[in-house]
């Protein structure tokens, strides 16, 4: 749902590792696959303590001329 109202506004963006569909490693919480889910349900849980965040998904603005962090949403 992000991506495409980014995908909407135009805006420009990188799909990373962790939400890149594409992925083997993507986080799947519902997958009918109990060591995906376990192995999924562990990534959040660091993703969450890393950034200091309650809910996913995670959204890190950087300046693309100085690589800096602006926000995180």
């Amino acid at each position: 749902m992000t991506t495409r109202l980014i995908d909407t506004l135009g805006m420009p963006y990188e799909n990373t590792y962790y939400g890149n569909l594409e992925e083997t490693n993507s986080i799947e919480l519902d997958s009918h696959n109990e060591i995906k889910r376990t192995w999924s349900e562990k990534k959040v849980e660091k993703l969450k303590a890393k950034y200091n965040i309650t809910s996913l998904p995670f959204i890190k603005i950087i300046d693309d001329e100085t690589e800096e962090e602006l926000e995180f949403l």
